[in-house]
């Protein structure tokens, strides 16, 4: 995305620290490739005909729909709206909303009355999607296209298709007469891509909380199974997510004349001080997502990895085998909380010795790790008196949701349902998502797809899904809410 699209920087930020490392981290090597007919899978359960074909029609009307921030997703929650009527909801079971400032900005709640036997669960999914360059796609964006054995256009990923399975997965159990033992309510909310004007989940929240008010949050953005050469590995489960912190290194000095250099340069002052941040590291730390998750990664891998996976995932972590785990990024980041260098300016012209040096710090904290907690540890890396280091603004906390047992047996058992003997994998996201606003309300919250996703394009250009998946997601969409609900 250019940043010259947004008039707020600050928005710009808050749109690139959302995006999920697990599912992303690979996204832009990934989509330059258009690729090959899709690998054939094992087969999985799917829906009667004429509920998988409503998913279908209803995941090529949402794609149809710009719902990008300068459109805004009302559109998108009005159609949604209106499926749902046609299906069977009543007027009085739905309400679509939009904050007074931000009319474009639609979220549509949705309930399924149970039988009163414990407070509502709660489903959310966010219909906005990210902006698009058109003429870098293979089709048009905002049309669904099956192509080799895939649906292609925005937000099939991410995450229209998840809100179609949703969506889908209510009418069904509406129109089977089915009653669950609490009420279930699905969310479909604005603004979680751009991360600012109105984002729908925090909003519906702190303005209409008796819409959503719940038990549990189950958000169904885009983390969840993973497919590995042909074969689903397993099914992840985010109970928590790294906080993201933004700092800004800067120093200045007088100045002068390029031709009388002195010591006290800008740029070498704050050049010394990021190479002293690229050699730190911070502690590992262990929380109970990442204990678990990598127990269970362990299972699936083999030799030295699986040791140390094993080794790091009791009370007191093995420090050999968390630095060798450490040399991939991706587990890095699960054992540590990270700082990098993103952005840094400095100088004022090529003649004149620079007289201000300014960076940017992107960090991403472990749950429980406070933003003043890092400043100290950043002033202290540094140990420069000269160098000005600050926090750009307050950050949300998001307390870990504990991985427990009995609700990630119900993820299985549902799971099971559709593909049997899945593997259910606890995970802690070093993104962020809309998860973040429900843990502030007070209610735990969990995170997991129904698609399976072999090379994630969210975000990207040509961003697809498989239609397999697609279709049995439809199903376990459907079990899930069942499973979910009951008392």
């Amino acid at each position: 995305m250019d940043r010259w699209y947004f008039k707020d920087p600050g928005l710009f930020k808050r749109m690139q620290v959302r995006m999920s490392f697990a599912r992303r981290c690979m996204m832009a090597s990934l989509a330059v490739v258009l690729g090959g007919p899709a690998a054939a899978l094992t087969p999985g359960k799917q829906p009667p005909p004429a509920y998988k074909a409503m998913a279908r029609d209803i995941l090529a009307q949402l794609i149809s729909i710009d719902s990008t921030h300068a459109k805004g997703s009302l559109g998108a929650a009005e159609a949604v709206q209106r499926i749902a009527l046609k299906a069977g909801f009543a007027p009085a079971d739905m309400r679509v909303l939009a904050p007074a400032e931000h009319p474009t900005k639609g979220n549509v709640v949705i309930r399924l009355h149970g039988s009163g036997h414990g407070k509502p669960i709660l489903f959310i999914g966010h219909l906005d999607v990210v902006e698009v360059d058109a003429k870098a796609w293979s089709s048009d964006p905002f049309k669904l296209v099956e192509r080799d054995g895939y649906f292609y256009g925005r937000g099939t990923e991410d995450m229209k298709g998840e809100d179609a399975v949703l969506l889908t997965a209510m009418i069904r159990l509406k129109q089977e007469g089915f009653v669950p033992d609490r009420d279930i309510i699905a969310a479909f909310t604005a603004d979680e891509e751009a991360g600012g004007d109105a984002d729908g989940v925090q909003w519906l929240f702190a303005k209409h909380r008796d819409l959503v008010d719940a038990d549990l949050v189950l958000n169904v953005d885009d983390e969840g199974g993973e497919i590995r050469d042909g074969k689903r590995i397993f099914i992840g489960v985010e109970t928590s997510e790294k906080l993201y912190a933004t700092y800004e290194f800067s120093t200045a000095n007088r100045g002068g004349h390029s031709s009388l250099p002195r010591p006290d340069n800008a740029i070498y002052e704050m050049s010394a001080a990021l190479q002293k941040l690229a050699q730190f590291t911070f502690p590992v730390r262990l929380t109970a997502t990442t204990r678990a998750y990598f127990a269970a990664v362990a299972k699936l891998r083999s030799g030295q990895e699986s040791a140390d996976m094993r080794a790091v995932s009791g009370q007191t972590a093995n420090l050999a085998a968390a630095s060798r785990l450490s040399h991939d990024p991706q587990w890095n980041a699960l054992l540590h909380t990270t700082c990098v260098a993103t952005m840094m300016q400095g100088g004022q012209g090529e003649s004149a010795l620079p007289n201000r040096a300014h960076a940017t710090i992107q960090c991403r904290l472990l749950p429980g790790d406070t933003p003043e907690q890092i400043l100290a540890i950043l002033q202290r890396v540094v140990g420069d008196p000269k160098l000005a280091i600050t926090v750009d603004g307050p950050i949300d906390p998001s307390p870990e949701t504990p991985p427990t047992p009995a609700i990630l047996a119900r993820y299985k058992l549902a799971a099971d349902r559709v593909w049997p003997g899945s593997v259910i994998v606890p995970e802690m996201a070093a993104g962020a998502s809309d998860s973040v606003y429900a843990r502030l309300a007070g209610v735990p919250s969990y995170l997991s797809s129904t698609i399976f996703i072999e090379d994630s394009r969210a975000h990207a250009r040509d961003e697809r899904v498989l239609t397999q998946a697609f279709d049995e997601a439809g199903q376990y969409g459907y079990e899930m809410l069942k499973v979910m609900s009951a008392r």
